[in-house]
């Protein structure tokens, strides 16, 4: 694994009156962190598809955009089964951030520079490898609910994290028709300002990258908090066993 992407390790714990008002800043912060963080990786996951008016006036067809459109949910859908198996043994903290500053990256290739939307292959590939990196948002986001939050409480945090999708989906229209309106008004062609598509989506997701890591938290035990099966004697079993230790890539795939 990745050095980047290596677990936070535990720190040493801190003292029993801290813990309660550890835990409670905590945990609000480290869920907006990936409530936020998985929101922004919906405003730059299908702008494609508002571009495609735009490049079929530049000759492509609509069966060959189909084609480039397809390569997102293909290796969205390959990218989020291998990158759960990664995630498990990796900082969520760093996992997150990096797959958005990377779908980020791509996007923002796509809007600066004409060579990565001139042939459909060339798009197809930038697609693939958007949808690749898109893979990386819901894993860690796991991770931080099952360190973070008990078994009585995970199902009701798990429904109302999963509402990012909504509003990063319904902000990204309005974000990227904003940005071919900007793009427009500043190069003064539509031609080159349906670019803002891709453009101002990938930045904004840039900043909630940041803001996400700042807010976000691997472990509790990454900043001197005991397991939340114990802080909570909320545990899986009547034998009060916590689950929460690293396991390698084989001994979860067991």
């Amino acid at each position: 694994m990745l050095e980047l992407f290596k677990p936070a390790p535990a720190k040493e714990r801190l003292p029993e009156d801290k813990i309660d008002s550890g835990y409670k800043k905590l945990r609000f912060q480290v869920f907006m962190g990936i409530f936020i963080g998985y929101a922004a990786y919906y405003l730059i996951r299908k702008n494609f598809s508002i571009a495609m008016p735009y490049l079929t006036e530049e000759g492509f067809s609509k069966g060959e955009l189909g084609l480039a459109l397809s390569a997102i949910s293909i290796a969205y859908g390959i990218s989020k089964f291998v990158m759960a198996t990664v995630s498990d043994r990796s900082n969520a903290r760093v996992f997150l951030v990096t797959g958005l500053i990377l779908s980020a990256t791509i996007n923002l290739l796509m809007g600066f520079v004409p060579f990565f939307t001139s042939t459909i292959t060339i798009m197809f590939i930038m697609l693939f490898l958007n949808g690749w990196v898109q893979g990386m948002g819901w894993p860690p986001s796991g991770r931080v609910l099952v360190h973070w939050f008990s078994v009585s409480e995970r199902g009701g945090k798990t429904a109302i994290w999963n509402v990012a999708h909504n509003v990063g989906g319904g902000l990204m229209a309005p974000l990227a028709i904003g940005g071919v309106s900007l793009a427009t008004t500043y190069f003064g062609a539509t031609s080159i300002g349906y670019k803002g598509v891709f453009v101002l989506p990938a930045l904004v997701a840039v900043v909630i990258a940041i803001i996400a890591f700042v807010l976000i938290r691997d472990t509790p035990q990454s900043v001197g908090l005991p397991p939340i099966e114990e802080h909570r004697d909320d545990y899986p079993s009547k034998s009060k066993k916590t689950f929460e230790t690293e396991l390698t890539t084989k001994e979860n795939s067991i």
